[in-house]
């Protein structure tokens, strides 16, 4: 079968490799299409610590089942599927607790173990039994269920940032992420979004997600901005959807009392850290929280979301296309021209 395989960081082939083996209990997925995120993006630029070189990437994917192990029940060959590329292991502290994105075990599709961006996948028993599984609704694409993984991300970044009807909230970065940020926020009540963007194109380029205010902080203070647009008071809740650090320094400045800061975009390997007033979180009583993934009951309110067109997931969409264009796919992605290029093994 064709895949894209990373030999090493900033190398790549688009070769034929041997099709993947059906391990016991579990199933192959002819693969429809498979998202490139930022992820993969990085993984290629500057590696990963815990991949296994080579390595076939992609982790937001949908397909066919081609294949399945004995004793699966409740998915059959022919099924449209999408999975959550997160597989917990079930039985340490965190996943007996239901806290299954901090698994002390958690093996990631595309990441550990080979990824969507090949004719066909693997997926392993140890998904099938924690139900990492999901059959796409009839009326929803391959591209929009691919979606699933990103759109299950920001459902755990509101619920971790308690976002509540009434809230003002300000997400800051208008890529994919940003953009479900701000989408999610509203389906879970918020009164007042607010997106923050340095480029004037990609926050016009934003203007689908129905944001309340669109700040553009190359031209303006962007922490004065949200003060004057909140009375003074602050953001109940601000997501850093975005890899910088001088952002994640004005999200604190610009929260209000008793609010939460979400550090949803990470920091590049070789600078993770910050400066800031840590006073401004003391006198403020607010609180600051991480997100990096999303569960399967994530996974499920997400599918629940695009399938009731809640979120407008076909705005998501911005190229198709094959594996043999796959390194200017990434390219496409690099220079931010689109939010999410969807890849077809077949093509």
């Amino acid at each position: 079968m064709k895949a894209a395989v990373l030999i090493k960081e900033k190398d790549l082939e688009i070769k034929d490799v041997t099709e993947p083996h059906l391990e016991e209990g579990g199933l192959i997925i002819k693969v429809e299409t498979c998202a490139i995120c930022g992820t993969d993006l990085k993984i290629y630029k500057y590696g990963y610590s815990l991949a296994k070189y080579p390595l076939i990437l992609g982790h937001e994917l949908s397909g066919t089942v081609a294949e399945t192990g004995d004793g699966i029940k409740g998915i059959s060959k022919g099924d449209r599927v999408t999975i959550n590329p997160n597989i917990p292991c079930g039985t340490c502290y965190y996943c007996q607790r239901g806290m299954q994105t901090a698994c002390e075990s958690l093996q990631i599709i595309g990441v550990h173990r080979n990824g969507g961006f090949a004719e066909y996948v693997m997926v392993p028993a140890q998904a099938i039994t924690q139900g990492c599984v999901f059959r796409i609704p009839k009326h929803v694409s391959y591209e929009e269920a691919a979606l699933i993984d990103p759109v299950s991300c920001a459902v755990n970044a509101c619920e971790l940032s308690n976002v509540k009807a009434g809230h003002v909230v300000v997400v800051i970065g208008a890529g994919p992420a940003g953009c479900l940020n701000i989408e999610i926020s509203k389906v879970f009540g918020a009164q007042k979004t607010i997106l923050v963007q340095r480029s004037q194109h990609r926050l016009e380029k934003a203007s689908f997600t129905g944001a309340d205010v669109y700040i553009n902080s190359t031209n303006e203070d962007a922490v004065e901005r949200v003060l004057e647009e909140t009375d003074g008071r602050g953001a109940d809740v601000v997501i850093v959807a975005c890899a910088s650090g001088e952002a994640q320094m004005q999200a604190i400045e610009m929260v209000a009392k008793r609010g939460s800061v979400n550090l949803f975009g990470g920091l590049p390997q070789g600078s993770p850290y910050i400066q800031f007033d840590s006073n401004q979180i003391h006198y403020k009583e607010a609180s600051v929280t991480g997100t990096h993934g999303g569960s399967n009951r994530h996974c499920t309110i997400a599918l629940n979301m695009i399938a009731s067109e809640r979120i407008k997931t076909k705005e998501y969409i911005s190229l198709k296309s094959g594996l043999s264009d796959f390194v200017k796919a990434l390219q496409f992605v690099e220079k931010k021209k689109g939010l999410r290029v969807f890849i077809d093994p077949n093509r």
